[in-house]
């Protein structure tokens, strides 16, 4: 591992706070984790989920069967969607007030944990919302207590504090992080994941690759998160490909829910800074497009800026999709070309343009991205400074096919 590109003489910080239940058949664990909880008093359940997911994987069957086994009172909300806005927040923040919950339960992807989240601290603040909550209006101290049951190997969101929504009106997603908002107790089990298609398997995975891309290389970055990123591109280079290949190779599922959890922890210590932040603004316009598909259609221009301020770190992060490479700035252009052959390689050919993007369409996008990042976003622990001039040349390389 090469530490020369870190600050040694700064203070890091290392963090992971969510009690992980990993492994197959994992989900069982959820009967001791609310027995643990009725034992202090908590009668009465929010379940917050997406439309099909939590059905498709199983875990639903296994999940409603512990809470009715042990006489818990809930209600479910099943309406998020992907990309989630403040507004779905708010709807599911009324639909389960009623019965006063005292826990929350998500189940899904990021986009559920994510309002699962955000549910919780909106249930303990009556009279907030979601865009309170979202613009910072407000500063939350506590929230309900928050099990998530991860149903994807790309978020990380079970075990870091993070939750994106989109408020539509300003065509702004970011993310919001407090330290109520861990859950407390996760589940991460393989097994649930085996119904993920092709397409969710892919983008999901590269969700995941791009959060250690970013983590290992902010200005905040640690010896621990360029530890983590090296392993998890490891594992994603071994096992993406089994799993699109076998959707049933469990052995694949694991480490790849695995690779996921690591990410998780990387961007909950060293955050992220372009890639996310750019890709946020792709989906708060067109929210149909996946979060995965749009980071990796900017991650080779994203490359291109970051490779010579960070080359040795990502010359070791990236070795097992790119080997080969000595960590030295005159390979910037290899490593952008290969990282953008490697996606075409399992089917991501898609560009901005083919998502209805225009080069008309740059101006506003920067323009919204900037105004969602004032007072301090994550693209200030970015290892080059990023102006609106580069903001537009990573957005219009992303257009077109890269030559």
């Amino acid at each position: 591992m090469y530490l020369g590109e870190l600050d040694l003489r700064g203070v890091v910080e290392i963090r992971c706070g969510s009690v992980v239940y990993f492994g197959p058949g994992s989900v069982k664990r959820l009967e001791g984790i609310l027995e643990y909880y009725k034992k202090k008093g908590i009668r009465r359940v929010a379940v917050v989920t997406g439309r099909s997911s939590y059905l498709r994987s199983g875990a639903w069957d296994i999940i409603r069967s512990i809470i009715e086994s042990l006489k818990m009172e809930y209600l479910h909300y099943d309406g998020v969607e992907p990309n989630p806005t403040v507004d779905h927040i708010d709807e599911a923040v009324a639909r389960l007030s009623p019965i006063e919950p005292q826990l929350v339960i998500g189940i899904g992807g990021g986009s559920p944990l994510d309002v699962s989240k955000a549910v919780a601290v909106l249930l303990k603040y009556p009279g907030e919302n979601g865009r309170r909550l979202y613009s910072e209006e407000f500063t939350p101290l506590e929230a309900l207590p928050v099990v998530a049951v991860n149903l994807t190997h790309g978020t990380g969101s079970e075990v870091d504090r993070y939750a994106v929504a989109t408020i539509p009106e300003e065509r702004d997603k970011s993310g919001i992080g407090y330290d109520c908002m861990y859950p407390e107790y996760s589940v991460d089990d393989p097994e649930l994941t085996i119904t993920l298609d092709a397409r969710q398997t892919l983008y999901t995975t590269l969700d995941t690759l791009n959060h250690v891309i970013e983590a290992s290389t902010t200005r905040i970055a640690s010896a621990y998160t360029v530890m983590l990123a090296t392993e998890t591109v490891r594992l994603i280079s071994q096992y993406l490909q089994k799993a699109l290949k076998d959707p049933q190779d469990i052995e694949a599922r694991y480490w790849l829910l695995y690779a996921s959890l690591l990410g998780g922890i990387a961007i909950d210590c060293s955050v992220v800074h372009i890639t996310h932040p750019l890709e946020h603004t792709i989906s708060a316009f067109k929210p149909e497009v996946e979060h995965g598909l749009g980071l990796s259609i900017l991650l080779p221009s994203v490359l291109k800026v970051i490779y010579p301020a960070r080359p040795k770190t990502l010359a070791t992060v990236l070795a097992p999709i790119i080997p080969g490479l000595k960590g030295d700035p005159s390979e910037t252009k290899r490593v952008v070309l290969s990282m953008y052959e490697w996606l075409g390689g399992m089917g991501l050919t898609q560009r901005l343009s083919d998502l209805g993007f225009g080069e008309n369409d740059v101006p506003e996008m920067v323009r919204y991205l900037l105004r969602s990042q004032e007072g301090g976003g994550s693209l200030t622990l970015s290892p080059v400074p990023v102006t609106e001039e580069l903001i537009s040349q990573i957005y219009r390389e992303a257009l077109y096919p890269l030559k």
